[in-house]
Formats: structure tokens, sequence, C-alpha cells
């Protein structure tokens, strides 16, 4: 039998000293079972009884700070991670190989509803009961208490770094005069250049994912700014993570990693110098990384500059019938080839895509220079156009360009 009344006097006892690991001592000798509590990315907190137990994710906390990406990858398969954002109330996890074999009481940190941590209850086979979930909940109520200090994403520095990024993504903040209120206000110093990635993961339920890698990333460096809105994970990078090269590279590799291992997907604007303009390179980290796992899936990292065409013209491919974009040139050689069984329409395409080079358009066709001489003025004479016109080889190289972006649209 759980001494209710005693449990509540001692962690009464102990709130004003914001010891997570005297929570857990008095709440493992009262109830009499291993606990331990974790933030967001599985680094220890609290542990009791600090001794092996035989479950392998216990034991490895004793030795080390953190469970490894693996570790973290391998609960996330397990579907035991997700979990956490099916339940506020404690819950029982006794599947999947992390826990057959120990069974656990999970409890879940949450302040504004917001995810700070875990807490877990090794439990023996059967020994999962009422009066141990009941105790849970009055430990989670604790440590809703406790993790209130400045690691916690409810401190008022937190809040007021979440409100700024907030306002800069909403498109709130247009003067250098906000931009230093707010700054002020939150003891936050942005050097530019700055860079915005988004990272996704479409499922409503992978949301514990983004604020795993949210985490992971606070720890890579700390000039980054990051928040969470509709299911995407917004970071923005300022000065030190952009400007230096060690550090970049560092950054796209471990963010490289850290991607690979979940199955998320991340788009990264171009640099950009005014903090006013964040809206603006938020779209583009958007569009990358729309169009990069449209195109590109097997990938992680995605950058504006190779998916700004896509962008600015899938709107219309997918808007317009193809005879309102395309160049009649093409429509007509396309009926002409058919007729005839001729190869203008890929004559043109090659010679139009080697930027009009006759030596690049010969050698790519294996034909004689006066074979494509010939071409050119047969297809200017059945067209009707000009191909030293300036419009008429941007119209051509648009249109040739947007009936591969269809092809690959459908």
């Amino acid at each position: 039998m759980i001494d209710f009344l005693t449990l509540y006097q001692k962690i009464l006892d102990i709130l004003p000293t914001r010891n997570m690991q005297l929570l857990t001592d008095i709440c493992h000798e009262i109830i009499g079972i291993p606990i331990s509590i974790t933030d967001i990315t599985y680094t220890v907190q609290a542990i009791t009884p600090k001794k092996k137990t035989g479950d392998y994710y216990w034991d490895y906390l004793l030795d080390h700070p953190r469970y490894e990406t693996d570790m973290v990858v391998r609960l996330y398969e397990e579907g035991i991670m997700q979990s956490a954002m099916e339940h506020t109330q404690p819950y029982v996890i006794d599947w999947g190989a992390a826990t057959s074999d120990f069974p656990k009481i999970v409890g879940v940190i949450r302040i504004n509803d917001i995810l700070e941590g875990y807490i877990v209850m090794q439990c023996p086979k059967n020994g999962i009961t009422e009066e141990r979930m009941t105790a849970m909940s009055i430990i989670q109520k604790a440590c809703s208490v406790l993790y209130g200090n400045s690691n916690s994403e409810n401190s008022m520095e937190a809040v007021h770094q979440k409100a700024f990024i907030g306002a800069l993504f909403k498109d709130c903040i247009h003067t250098q005069n906000q931009l230093d209120l707010w700054c002020r206000r939150t003891h936050l110093s942005l050097d530019a250049p700055y860079q915005i990635v988004a990272v996704n993961k479409p499922e409503l339920k992978e949301k514990q994912v983004l604020s795993y890698i949210q985490k992971v990333v606070q720890t890579l460096t700390p000039y980054q700014l990051a928040i969470i809105q509709n299911n995407i994970l917004y970071i923005l990078f300022y000065h030190h993570s952009v400007t230096n090269p060690d550090t970049q590279t560092y950054l796209r590799k471990s963010l490289k990693e850290l991607l690979g291992k979940f199955h998320v997907h991340c788009g990264i604007s171009a640099l950009f110098y005014h903090l006013t303009d964040t809206t603006k390179y938020r779209s583009q980290a958007e569009y990358a990384l729309e169009f990069g796992t449209m195109f590109h899936k097997e990938q992680q990292l995605y950058d504006y500059k190779d998916y700004y065409l896509p962008a600015i013209l899938t709107p219309r491919v997918m808007e317009m019938s193809s005879c309102n974009y395309l160049s009649p040139a093409i429509t007509y050689l396309q009926e002409y080839d058919k007729q005839h069984s001729s190869n203008f329409l890929e004559t043109l395409k090659c010679y139009i895509t080697s930027l009009c080079h006759t030596s690049n358009t010969i050698h790519a066709l294996h034909i004689h220079r006066n074979s494509l001489l010939y071409r050119i003025n047969k297809i200017e004479e059945l067209t009707g156009i000009s191909l030293e016109d300036y419009n008429t080889r941007l119209h051509l190289m648009i249109s040739f360009y947007m009936i591969e972006l269809e092809k690959k649209l459908h």
C-alpha cells in the first residue's frame, strides 16, 4: 500500500528546492520501484536507485548522460516516442523490444501543452497497479512545478523569445525600432546574416520528433531561434552559425544525419540580411521543402537555390493549359514530326537547352555541322520564328523546362 499522505507531504517539503533528484529519491522510498526523469532529448534529470536493474535502457542511463540518437530512433520506430503525444495522463508501455521484459508506467511532463520531459516507473511483471498510476499523476504535477526553471520551454526568457520569433514569422515586425525593442526585451543580439530552415514530418503525431530535433539543434549551436508552427519546425540561424564555414559544414552534416535517422526533410533558404524580410525567406525554406520532397525524396536537405524555378513555374503548370504557356513553334513541330517522321523538335530542344552552342548541339545529336545548320534554317522556315531573337529563345527555353516539369508533377 502506498502512503499517499506521506508522499504528498514529502513532495511539498522539497518543492522549494527545485531538486529533481531529491524528488525521485523520496518517491522511490515510498513507492518502492525505480523512477527516472528525463527531458525531451532523453537527457537524465534524475534517477533512483543508482544501480542496474537488468533493463538495458535503465542501465544505459546510469552510465551515460542521455540516450544516443540511434537509441531514440529505436524508441521512435517502436512507437514509444510517439505515444507521448497521445496521452496526458499516466499510461503503460509494455510492448516493443525496449519494454517487453520491463513494462513501464510513463508520465509526460507538460507545461502549457508543451512537452518538457518524461517520468518513468519501471515495474515488475504484473506490478502495474491503480495505486502506482495515481502516484505517477502526483509526480507529474510535481515535475511541472519543478521544471519551471531556466531550462524550461516555459521560462520567462523562453516565452519572450518564442513571442519574438512568432512575431517575426507572422510579419509583425517592420521597423528597426520594433526590432530593437524586442531584442532588449529578449536579451538577444541577432547579427546578420540570417538563414531559415523548415523541417517537416507530415504526420501530425510526429510533432514529438520535431520537438526532439529542435532540442538537439539547440545543442549544436547557440546562434539560433526555433518555433514549431503548423507541424513545421522553423529554425532561424544567425551570425556565427551562418558566417563560420566550419560551423556551417558541421551543422549541415549533423542535420543531415539527424534528419536521415527519422526520415525527415528540411528546406533551406538563401542568406538574408534584414530580419524584417523573415517571412519572405521562410517561404523560400517552405518551397525548398515542398519541391525537394516532391522531386528528390531520397535526400534530406534541400536548398532553395536548387528549386526556385519549380517554385516559380509550378503554379503556372498546375493552373494553365499547356497551350497558354508553350511556344507555338513547339506545338507545330510536334505535329510536323508526326506527319513527316522527322526530328526537328528534338533538334530544337537540344539546340535551345545547349544555349544555342553549335558545337555542343552537334556533339549531343551526333550529326554534322551542316546538317544542324540545315535543320535550324528549316525550323525557322516552318515555324516563322527567328532563333536569333532573345524573347523567342527565352520562351522556348521556358517552354521546354515546363514540359519536363509537368512530367515530374504527373
